[in-house]
């Protein structure tokens, strides 16, 4: 059965890895999510296998996965890594105190990477419950990171919803290298949306 057609209740719940034991080992872990995330952006998930990741950190495969049972665990690692590597950025930090600075977020690079990552995460979800779980679990808490990051409107659900899949829309047009909406217009008519929800 398609996991996207599986009820919320029947999904399975994402199990994260568990953390490393030794500082060996989160230096390797650090390595393995920092490569696993350059070949995912630039080849697509799809197109990369546990074994590039560990030729590509000089380990074994089987050296991999004693770090993520699958290349989907993986997956969601990654971009819940680049996430907290985003959050934890001067600009990132900065742009949080104006609404209009954080919506230049949406076209900078770091979070382009996200973008590319979330969309064939949410492909390769259709086919592997492990990351649709994982990636279900990521949209909450990045749902709730946002709602209550956001002020100054009277439905701060459907102003985080407006934001959310205007990044993942761009995510996609960046995916399949389409040129992306006029970025001033685009501001202009997201920050006339948010306006439009009034104020609480």
């Amino acid at each position: 059965m398609n996991p996207s057609t599986v009820p919320n209740a029947a999904r399975r719940q994402f199990v994260p890895p568990p953390p490393p034991r030794t500082p060996k080992a989160a230096g390797t872990r650090r390595l393995l999510l920092d490569l696993a995330a350059r070949l995912f952006i630039e080849r697509g998930y799809s197109a990369v296998s546990m074994n590039d990741i560990a030729v590509a950190a000089g380990l074994t495969k089987g050296a991999v996965y004693g770090h993520f049972r699958s290349k989907g665990q993986l997956l969601v690692e990654v971009i819940r890594w680049k996430h907290t590597e985003r959050e934890q950025s001067p600009d990132f930090l900065a742009a949080l105190q104006d609404p209009d600075r954080a919506l230049d977020l949406m076209y900078d690079g770091a979070g382009r990477e996200i973008r590319l990552l979330d969309v064939d995460a949410a492909a390769a979800a259709r086919h592997d419950p492990d990351i649709a779980a994982g990636i279900e679990e990521l949209h909450r808490e990045r749902h709730e990171w946002i709602r209550n990051a956001i002020v100054g409107v009277a439905d701060p659900d459907v102003a985080t919803w407006l934001i959310f899949v205007l990044s993942l829309g761009i995510g996609m047009r960046e995916a399949a290298g389409a040129p992306l909406p006029d970025y001033a217009r685009l501001r202009t008519g997201l920050r006339t949306a948010l306006d439009s929800l009034g104020e609480p």
